[in-house]
């Protein structure tokens, strides 16, 4: 069955409205943020050896490999497979374990959405060991679009957290692949078939307001 969808979604591809608004808040964001990014990039100099910066490889659109920027929370082997519960044999560092918890490792992943990579709002952009245990049909409409930096299931950051609470190892992978990623893909899905202005508004006003709820 054809798929009917609201003027609001059918004007958004056409006009561009969304890569525009993703390259005026990713720009804007950057400026806000470089001073701060500055004072990270020395506490991680400050902290240990090695590179300020990684770039892990998550799946986009259409299923492309695309490399992002991150901050370097972690001593690890470059060609280290990376998991859920972080690379295996790695060791994170003290300054490393804030950056992660605080979300503020991910602040250079705003240039892979000036890049065009990624989009503000999206589904969630998942490790590539991940999406080869995708439902084939929810593959096609997750990956149907750019992954985000935000998305629905960003709001539920606090019950994906207890449910991954004090595991490790295969424990971890296992809560994570049978509880976390199937509501993941539930919300991906949610979102692909109902995107629009008024849908991108909602999820980043979630995400701003999760700060206050946690």
């Amino acid at each position: 069955m054809m798929r009917v969808e609201s003027p609001l979604v059918d004007t958004f591809a056409p006009l561009n409205m969304k890569r525009a608004v993703d390259i005026l808040i990713a720009s804007l964001l950057s400026l806000l943020l470089l001073l701060p990014a500055l004072l990270v990039a020395l506490a991680i100099r400050l902290d240990s050896h090695g590179p300020l910066l990684t770039r892990p490889h998550r799946v986009g659109r259409s299923g492309r490999m695309v490399k992002v920027w991150e901050f370097r929370t972690a001593n690890a082997d470059p060609d280290a497979m990376e998991t859920v519960g972080g690379c295996h044999g790695e060791q994170v560092t003290r300054i490393g374990a804030l950056l992660r918890k605080t979300g503020v490792a991910q602040w250079p992943m705003l240039w892979s959405v000036l890049k065009g990579d990624f989009a503000i709002v999206g589904p969630r952009a998942e490790m590539p060991r991940y999406v080869g245990v995708y439902p084939p049909d929810l593959r096609k409409v997750v990956l149907s679009v750019k992954p985000g930096l935000v998305d629905l299931s960003s709001c539920e950051i606090r019950a994906e957290r207890a449910l991954l609470a004090g595991l490790e190892g295969d424990a971890l992978e296992e809560a994570y692949v049978e509880k976390v990623l199937p509501r993941r893909l539930e919300l991906g899905k949610r979102y692909v078939e109902g995107r629009g202005f008024w849908m991108d508004l909602r999820i980043l006003i979630g995400w701003l307001a999760g700060p206050l709820l946690r």
